[in-house]
């Protein structure tokens, strides 16, 4: 089965065609990342992305149409955090189009926060995808605009998270709001530097390695209170169109899938017409 999904976010959307195989190699009942059985493959290896590609936002709904992206697909699996842009595509799906948005009430994991209905619907689609690769508790963070760190615990329950700027924000706000604090590209940023001898090193220290640091002081709370002595990171995922500006040295050997949000939104769309 070909599932089309569609991650529409506040400035670019993203999209990949999901091929699902009729028959799964892990055991549902057990919760995540089965393991193989039958002869048939690991969860994982149920779901093989291709046709990537993204889009602006702002013009997603007509680019959908125009280009006929789903051809070919049996289904569109789709989430969105723009209330205007959902509209739109909802305007263009046409009928006879076997379609599931992932909203709140379709989560096939258990949303224990206040207001689930406020909850981004491409942190959803992270988590589910998440569990494919790894039991729980297990942490999603997404670099996007926003960077997101979402936590599912130990029962396999979304159980909040954390909301803070994307490192695009970090190193690209002073130079927009300053005369003379120049663009800096963070990916290159020495994070062994404890202060800056030129301006471009202060700002590495101060916005890339400060950012990282951000990122690693919230998760390793989230640590302490959620893993019960385990260790957080090799149970946290790295995903998002900003992974790349991290620092590399930063990244080192952290686990990365910038496909998570495709495999969640396949395995929901699975999950919600009972076809696993």
């Amino acid at each position: 089965m070909r599932i089309f999904c569609i991650d529409i976010g506040n400035t670019r959307t993203h999209c990949a065609a999901v091929d699902c195989p009729d028959a799964f190699g892990f055991d549902v009942a057990s919760g995540c990342a089965g393991a193989p059985r039958n002869g048939l493959p690991a969860e994982p290896e149920c779901y093989r992305i291709e046709a990537r590609a993204d889009y602006p936002s702002d013009r997603f709904a007509d680019i959908f149409c125009e280009k006929n992206l789903c051809d070919g697909a049996d289904a569109v699996s789709w989430c969105s955090v723009v209330p205007k842009y959902s509209k739109a595509l909802e305007g263009k799906m046409g009928k006879g189009r076997d379609t599931m948005q992932l909203t709140f009430e379709r989560s096939p994991i258990p949303l224990d926060i206040d207001f689930p209905q406020t909850l981004g619907q491409d942190r959803i689609a992270d988590a589910v995808g998440a569990g494919v690769f790894m039991r729980p508790p297990y942490l999603v963070v997404d670099m996007g605009t926003a960077v997101t760190i979402d936590l599912v615990d130990k029962n396999g329950r979304y159980a909040g998270g954390a909301i803070a700027p994307g490192m695009d924000a970090f190193s690209q706000y002073l130079s927009t709001r300053t005369a003379q604090l120049p663009p800096i590209n963070p990916a290159e940023a020495d994070c062994g530097l404890v202060i800056g001898k030129n301006t471009v090193e202060a700002m590495y220290v101060g916005c890339a390695k400060g950012f990282c640091r951000l990122i690693d002081g919230l998760i390793a709370d989230i640590e302490r209170e959620y893993f019960g002595g385990e260790s957080a990171q090799s149970k946290t995922i790295f995903t998002g169109g900003s992974v790349s500006l991290l620092p590399k040295e930063w990244v080192g050997a952290r686990l990365v899938n910038r496909d998570l949000a495709f495999i969640g939104l396949a395995k929901s769309f699975l999950i919600d017409r009972k076809k696993i």
